[in-house]
């Protein structure tokens, strides 16, 4: 056997060695059950906001909405003058 024979045969024989025996995967009801147990530990680890939190967040959304809402109705009464300004110059 030449010496590059010799490198080739023991490098098979190290992948064969390394190569672990193929783990059994968990049945269904198991993984299941993990995925809960992780979902548990999960939640657990949640910062719930404070009742003033959460006040103050609401305000801030509905003052947003109130203020976005009166801009978009301003500019629909803006573009509903210009329509109706082209539409009565062009029907003279």
């Amino acid at each position: 056997m030449s010496k590059k024979e010799k490198d080739v045969s023991t490098a098979s024989e190290k992948k064969q060695s390394k190569a672990k025996p193929k783990e059994k995967k968990p049945g269904f009801f198991a993984r299941i059950g993990k995925w809960f147990r992780d979902l548990k530990s999960e939640a657990k680890k949640i910062v719930w906001p404070t009742r003033k939190q959460t006040i103050n967040n609401s305000a801030i959304v509905i003052a947003a909405i109130l203020v976005i809402g009166a801009f978009i109705w301003i500019l629909d009464a803006i573009f509903n003058l210009g329509i109706t300004a082209l539409i009565t110059i062009s029907a003279v």
